[in-house]
């Protein structure tokens, strides 16, 4: 068995490098590495931003397995192309981001990066990346300011922002839940608190409260009793698996029944079990789209390489590692030319069409939203949230 290295930065040092298996040739997406280089010369060398440890990781790990599928299948495809994808444990953490995007960008072996997996980070990296040139393509970074305020020309993403997705779960509550009344949680991070507030402005009256935690936190008592005392039929938690598992399961000891919907935040294996059995019936929102939904048999692929099926956003993990080596096979060599041929992207990937507007997101037309649910301790496929009419 032929064996490809990939290796990984945890902490600020150099940790082993993790050897990721070819296991034959197979017939994912749209084939868009297939054949031979469309350049001159075909090299280029990558990085991946994002928690691949800690208690938010079952979020980013998917991503980062499809992009491993990704890099694979087009070293199968374009045997004579050296292309290396470098993997930075970031925990989730801008500050512990910083110092690997420094060193990518001072490094000019580098020609892009495939990231931040989370919002914050990508915020406190994204100007580092910017001034060095080093275009950024993320799979799950959401935040609606990344591409709106203090924007990078540097930046993409592949997912839709919490605009969308939070106007989406507000009518989502309305719509399809018909909430009357609905408690809206956030935990004030720059990724929670403009969700939550994009849920609340949706859904407009039917909010009949709202309050704020934090990261870290364990004891949610206080608003535990806000809304225990506002007695709604559905509350929204905005943030991240952590602090929504425990606080999911304070709420049901006090006698809190109502529905549980919660963003992307929540999607990974780290939110049911941090709520336990107290998870059944909760639901997440994700611009990301199921698996078996993704075109070609990417599904299959991934299972037959990991043995495990797909989960969040690895089919767009999967169709942001292609944007970038598409930049190499074309053999664009320089972050100039790779940041040129990001710019102007325009191809069918395995979870739609791939084409980056001026500020670097997909357009709005394209992104869909679903909703999963906890069933039996898993995450799964609910329903495509209809898009808003007109």
């Amino acid at each position: 068995m032929k064996r490809n290295t990939v290796r990984v930065l945890g902490g600020i040092g150099l940790a082993l490098a993790l050897a990721m298996s070819a296991c034959g040739t197979t017939s994912t997406g749209n084939n868009s590495g297939s054949g031979s280089s469309g350049g001159d010369k075909c090299e280029g060398k990558f990085g991946f931003f994002g928690a691949l440890s800690g208690s938010n990781a079952s979020i980013i790990l998917p991503s980062r397995d499809g992009a491993r599928l990704a890099v694979e299948q087009f070293k199968q495809k374009n045997p004579d192309c050296k292309v290396e994808m470098v993997e930075f444990d970031s925990e989730g953490d801008g500050g512990k981001a910083a110092p690997f995007a420094a060193k990518v960008a001072t490094d000019q072996t580098f020609l892009a990066v495939l990231g931040g997996g989370f919002s914050g980070e990508t915020r406190q990296t994204k100007k580092t990346f910017d001034e060095a040139g080093v275009v950024m393509v993320s799979a799950s970074a959401t935040a609606t300011d990344l591409t709106t305020k203090d924007q990078a020309k540097v930046f993409h993403r592949v997912v839709g922002y919490d605009d969308v997705q939070g106007e989406a779960a507000g009518r989502y509550l309305k719509d399809v839940a018909k909430a009357q009344k609905v408690f809206v949680v956030d935990d004030g991070t720059t990724y929670g608190a403009p969700l939550g507030d994009r849920v609340k402005e949706t859904l407009g009256s039917l909010v009949i409260g709202s309050d704020k935690v934090q990261e870290k936190q364990t004891d949610f008592a206080a608003t535990v009793s806000k809304v225990k005392g506002a007695a709604p039929d559905a509350v929204f938690y905005a943030g991240y698996a952590a602090e929504a598992g425990p606080f999911l399961k304070q709420l049901r000891s006090a006698g809190v029944t109502a529905t549980f919907v919660g963003g992307d935040g929540l999607y990974g294996a780290d939110f049911p079990v941090a709520a336990g059995d107290q998870a059944e019936g909760a639901v997440v929102t994700c611009p990301c789209l199921p698996a078996d939904k993704a075109k070609g048999t990417f599904a299959a692929d991934f299972k037959t390489k990991f043995g495990t099926d797909p989960g969040a956003y690895s089919a767009e993990g999967f169709d942001a590692a292609n944007v970038i080596l598409d930049a190499f096979k074309a053999g664009k060599t320089t972050r100039k030319d790779v940041l040129d041929f990001v710019n102007a992207y325009d191809k069918e990937g395995i979870t739609k069409q791939i084409k980056f507007d001026e500020k670097g997101d997909i357009e709005k037309d394209k992104v869909v939203i679903w909703t999963y649910k906890i069933v039996g301790g898993a995450l799964v496929a609910d329903a495509e949230i209809p898009k808003a009419a007109g």
